[in-house]
């Protein structure tokens, strides 16, 4: 698996909290053009974070925001939970053989 593949759609992934509890964590994929809602969250990005090769963390206000680039290991890799779900799935697959492990994901 190349980390480094990115994909077609989107070119980053924008996380943003607020700093007072209770705190929601919001996640957000973002193409060339940002989403209006998101920008009505996080306010306008620092200039350094189009086209930024690794992750850039900004404040406007209350809201902690975070910006990384989309890249396969950025959603599976070893900062990630998927690595537990490999894991597992490699342990079925040496019982059972490839053939016999299959994971299917939903999303809303």
């Amino acid at each position: 698996m190349d980390r480094t593949t990115e994909p077609d759609r989107f070119i980053g992934r924008l996380t943003w909290r607020t700093q007072s509890l209770p705190s929601t964590l919001h996640q957000q994929l973002v193409s060339d053009s940002w989403p209006p809602e998101a920008l009505s969250a996080v306010g306008v990005p620092p200039t350094d974070v189009r086209g930024a090769a690794k992750r850039v963390e900004w404040t406007t206000g209350e809201v902690m925001c975070t910006y990384e680039p989309l890249t396969v290991g950025a959603v599976l890799g070893p900062e990630t939970h998927w690595q537990h779900v490999f894991a597992v799935m490699k342990a079925l697959a040496d019982r059972f053989g490839d053939d016999g492990v299959r994971l299917v994901v939903a999303f809303d």
